[in-house]
């Protein structure tokens, strides 16, 4: 989900990076080691808890390199709290 004004926001890449909230933890991680990343909006119909009345539903589509994968599985056992 991304924030409604955050097409609107200028400044670095963290500001944007703040107006999103991963619905899996994972894509998180994916979206950080993805080689490159676009997002669209979903027209979909989605009921809003009223804390995130404010975001709209988007889709995400990465691309991961293959030797992203371990980094991936150390980074998503590090987050799940496995050694």
């Amino acid at each position: 989900m991304q924030h409604k004004n955050a097409d609107q926001r200028k400044g670095r890449r963290g500001d944007i990076d703040e107006a999103i909230i991963y619905v899996k933890p994972e894509d998180e991680i994916f979206h950080k080691l993805s080689l490159w990343s676009f997002s669209f909006p979903l027209h979909t119909e989605h009921v809003a808890t009223h804390e995130l009345r404010n975001y709209r539903l988007m889709g995400l589509v990465m691309a991961i390199e293959a030797d992203k994968v371990s980094t991936f599985r150390k980074e998503l056992h590090s987050l799940i709290g496995e050694p």
